[in-house]
């Protein structure tokens, strides 16, 4: 096997960096697209179902999962490769991170002070784990 078809270590780097690219959104397959919308609609009726054996505060912790994550990492792992996959769910649980913070923090100012201010609190915490986590993850 060459060195070209071995796939790259875990703890190996895609060598781009995120970038948004407007023009790639007419190359996505409305196949791909089914693919997601199944997903999560299956986690959010899945979340639904939780909601109504066990509660709204069990429930609501389940609508904060990335409904279509798995499918889309099994899209980009079958169009791209492992690596590739590896790298968005990287970002992903920076993501997840990031709005468990801003859940917290909503949770524990909303009750304290006006909804305006909780939101903006929990907002900008989010925004610095987001900005944590991108620095942290790109350039150790």
């Amino acid at each position: 096997m060459s060195a070209a078809d071995r796939e790259r270590g875990i703890a190996q780097r895609v060598a781009e960096r995120p970038a948004l690219a407007p023009g790639k959104l007419r190359e996505v397959r409305r196949r791909d697209l089914a693919y997601r919308f199944l997903a999560g609609a299956l986690t959010s009726i899945g979340a639904g179902g939780v909601t109504l054996l066990f509660g709204a505060r069990v429930g609501g912790i389940l609508l904060a999962f990335p409904a279509i994550l798995a499918a889309s990492l099994t899209l980009i792992e079958e169009q791209e490769d492992s690596a590739e996959a590896r790298e968005d769910a990287r970002g992903a649980t920076m993501g997840g991170l990031g709005l468990a913070l801003f859940a917290a923090v909503a949770a524990l100012t909303l009750g304290n002070t006006s909804g305006a201010v909780a939101l903006l609190l929990a907002t900008v915490a989010w925004f610095a784990s987001a900005f944590l986590g991108y620095l942290v993850a790109w350039f150790k």
